[in-house]
């Protein structure tokens, strides 16, 4: 059965000998009982930063990328991204292998000039929706554009011969074998040459990442993260925290409670006891084992080569 904000906040309620809630009554908690709901969510915030890979925070991401969209955002849950399992998915649609990309320093991403690729993308916005056969396109802006390309909206390109301040004119949809697609308004359009299948990905300074070369199609990108849940709140709630370890969390709240009680003594008592549950939590959980490949190179000796002395 999994384990509820409702279960475990009674399970604390419990320990301290007050009146248990119910489903009702949850929401119109008072007084101790208000104290234990909190000090479950601290419980379980303390046990989810003691650790980065805890297999039960883990998840698999999947993105598309967008055509000339060189930096990208992670997802909002995110504590850590293990970005050695950042790869490209293969697709024979796109005419791609896929393959994993390679981990590259931000600061090593400046000094060997890649993000001069940034420089080299124009963006604007679709001002309107876009049917699959019109052959004007109507933008927020053209300035910094060409008066002539092909620009790439998600997964279509399209050819222009002329612009004006808000269109492109004379277009030839599903340029270069793409497909011609309708697409809503505020969708991105981009104008670059350079692009292509990603072969590193970047941890930028704010914690997102980027990727070279920028994209010049919709790639699936894939990787993995561990999620820093957020706190429990209806009384049906669930904590990813597995059901076996929920005595450790009632320890954590339990100290909680008594800390905000002042009562040291029985806080001291059940937070030993609460740091040891995550240990323990640790141990079963995250401990490594790397495979190790030994490197040494064997020479047949004199003996073994029939030199006699």
């Amino acid at each position: 059965m999994a384990l509820t904000y409702l279960s475990l906040t009674n399970d604390v309620i419990t320990r301290m000998n007050e009146v248990a809630l119910t489903a009702a009554t949850f929401a119109d908690a008072r007084g101790v009982q208000i104290q234990c709901q909190n000090a479950v969510n601290e419980s379980i915030r303390y046990i989810n930063q003691k650790e980065f890979g805890y297999p039960f925070n883990h998840v698999t991401n999947t993105s598309t990328l967008v055509p000339g969209t060189v930096r990208y955002t992670v997802p909002t849950s995110t504590k850590h991204i293990d970005y050695n399992t950042a790869r490209i998915k293969k697709d024979t649609d796109l005419n791609t292998s896929g393959g994993n990309l390679t981990k590259l320093d931000y600061n090593e991403y400046i000094s060997r000039g890649f993000a001069t690729q940034e420089d080299e993308v124009e963006t604007t916005t679709l001002d309107g929706a876009l049917t699959d056969s019109a052959t004007t396109v109507t933008v927020a802006s053209t300035t910094g554009f060409t008066s002539t390309g092909v620009i790439f909206i998600l997964g279509e390109q399209i050819s222009y011969t002329g612009i004006t301040s808000t269109t492109f004119t004379g277009c030839t949809r599903g340029a270069n074998s793409t497909t011609a697609a309708s697409h809503v308004t505020a969708t991105q359009v981009a104008l670059f040459t350079n692009g292509g299948v990603p072969q590193f990905i970047v941890r930028t300074p704010d914690n997102n990442y980027l990727l070279y070369p920028l994209p010049d199609k919709q790639y699936s990108l894939v990787f993995d993260y561990y999620t820093f849940p957020s706190d429990l709140a209806a009384h049906g709630d669930i904590t990813s925290i597995p059901d076996r370890f929920s005595p450790i969390i009632v320890d954590g709240a339990t100290a909680f409670v008594y800390q905000y009680r002042g009562e040291l003594d029985q806080y001291n008592t059940n937070f030993v006891r609460f740091e040891q549950g995550i240990k323990n939590v640790q141990s079963l959980l995250v401990n490594k084992y790397e495979y190790v490949r030994s490197t040494v190179i064997y020479r047949p000796s004199n003996y073994n080569i029939g030199i006699s002395f």
